[in-house]
């Protein structure tokens, strides 16, 4: 049973792949618009994409769109519930990629 579930949580923690960022989904909308204009659903479908879809539904409580998205601090993170060092830093990247294309 334990080994499990450690499959499952080494799974949701893999680093994100810097590759993944080249090649947008096109079926998804966040793709094709910018950060600023990211409903709080693109977001949430953002997170999933990247491989953090646990923290889908907090992010949708909270309201996070992608306006927010550059603002958010370590202290929102936690708030949040992105406890996990690795998550940070895997919306980090991901967000600087926005940021900059």
């Amino acid at each position: 049973m334990s080994a499990g579930l450690g499959g499952a949580l080494s799974g949701a923690s893999r680093s994100l792949s810097p590759t993944r960022l080249l090649s947008l989904p096109p079926d998804k909308p966040f793709g094709s618009k910018p950060l600023g204009f990211w409903t709080k659903f693109d977001v949430a479908d953002w997170l999933e994409w990247l491989g953090l879809a646990e923290h889908r539904a907090r992010f949708l409580d909270h309201e996070i769109d992608g306006s927010h998205l550059p603002a958010l601090t370590k202290e929102d993170y936690v708030d949040l519930g992105v406890t996990r060092v690795g998550h940070r830093m895997n919306i980090d990247r991901a967000l600087k990629f926005f940021l900059e294309r």
